[in-house]
């Protein structure tokens, strides 16, 4: 029985209903999401996920957990895939002193993920900071094996706020597996909102032991009504492909996009989103251009793409309805005609889902969803989704 229906969440819904010292703190939440498909043969999985936040009533002594229990009806897994752990971590603040030890996800100013290891924030005053971080990359299968073979990281960042309505952040990260260093990147990352109703970033990073730019972000967004805004930006980044990966079997290259949108409320709560991207590769270039039309409960949407990455037209709707006040149902429809080469014919593909979610009460809530597919791989591939949610 233990292999097939694991305890996580009866004895969540049972530990929150213990007496804590009044001086304590504890919020989460759980859910058991049952997914059934057939690939080789019939599937039927059970997942259950939770998330714990228990901490004095001051915040100064908190923990987090964000975990999965994950079984197959049909199969054994192996403990690395069953058990897995997305935050584990200890945090602890005192005045302006903010330290964080164990599993965490980290975006020091650049993309980073998952490290087991220790964070140091330091807030100097209310315009200067400093933060140091160092540890392993978490198992990519996010399980709760720690290797002390996998990559390394360590940096830290420095942080200036509200200096003539900009916020300064100066960077640097270092990544390394045993004795070879993969990646040095330095570099700053500007907010700026001394123009009115306008957002400006930039972001500048610098990889300096493979001596090239690893990302150079610009970008603005300025509202000139309540009903109307435009986005402009471009962007260069350098594909952050590690040395143990399988992509290293491909030659990665730079590549740059520039990228325009506008966002226009053509009426009350009814939006129109227009966005254009022209991405240039050494290879070839590819541009792609995304359409849709959406209120609160959703929308249509037409997709353009073509160049280097293939060709696609895909429509898409997706939306929302509430049937009753606790039942609201949703459809979501995807069909796409595609090639990966000029050479080759167009195929189409179509995706479908509807979904029934259910709000029993206001810490339960329960989904069901359908899914099915075809296209010219498989005729018919269809999936059963099933979610019960509780939070406390």
């Amino acid at each position: 029985m233990k292999r097939y229906y694991p305890l996580l969440m009866i004895g969540l819904l049972t530990f929150s209903r213990l007496s804590f010292p009044s001086g304590i703190r504890f919020h989460g939440s759980a859910k058991n999401s049952i997914y059934s498909y057939e690939s080789d043969k019939k599937h039927t999985r059970i997942y259950q996920y939770a998330r714990l936040n228990i901490g004095t009533l001051d915040d100064k002594l908190k923990l987090n957990l964000s975990a999965r229990v994950l079984s197959d009806v049909k199969k054994t897994l192996p403990d690395n895939r069953r058990y897995n752990a997305y935050l584990l971590n200890l945090q602890y603040k005192y005045n302006s002193l903010d330290l964080t030890l164990g599993r965490q996800f980290l975006h020091p100013g650049t993309p980073l993920g998952g490290v087991d290891g220790l964070t140091a924030k330091y807030g100097i005053n209310h315009k200067f900071a400093v933060c140091l971080f160092g540890g392993k990359e978490s198992h990519y299968l996010h399980s709760f094996d720690v290797n002390p073979d996998v990559k390394s990281v360590f940096g830290g960042y420095v942080e200036l706020l509200r200096l003539y309505d900009s916020h300064f952040q100066l960077l640097y990260l270092q990544k390394s597996i045993k004795t070879t260093t993969e990646w040095q990147i330095s570099g700053l990352n500007l907010t700026n909102t001394s123009i009115p109703r306008t957002k400006i970033r930039l972001q500048s990073h610098y990889d300096m032991q493979n001596d090239r730019m690893h990302r150079l972000l610009a970008s603005a967004r300025t509202r000139f009504t309540d009903k109307i805004s435009i986005e402009v930006a471009y962007k260069s980044q350098y594909p952050q492909v590690y040395t143990s990966s399988f992509f290293t079997i491909f030659s990665p290259e730079a590549y740059t996009r520039y990228r325009t949108g506008l966002n226009f409320e053509i009426f009350s709560g009814y939006f129109i989103n227009a966005y254009y991207s022209f991405i240039n590769f050494k290879t070839d270039p590819a541009q792609k251009v995304h359409l849709t039309v959406a209120n609160d409960n959703g929308g249509i949407g037409l997709l353009y793409e073509s160049g280097y990455a293939g060709d696609q037209l895909a429509f898409t709707f997706d939306y929302a309805y509430v049937l009753l006040p606790n039942l609201t149902a949703s459809l979501y429809v995807d069909y796409s005609k595609y090639r990966t080469e000029t050479i080759y014919e167009y195929d189409s593909q179509l995706a479908n889902a509807v979904r029934l979610s259910y709000t029993a009460t206001r810490y339960l809530s329960i989904d069901a969803e359908y899914q099915w597919l075809t296209n010219r791989f498989k005729e018919s591939d269809s999936r059963f989704l099933n979610h019960i949610s509780y939070h406390w």
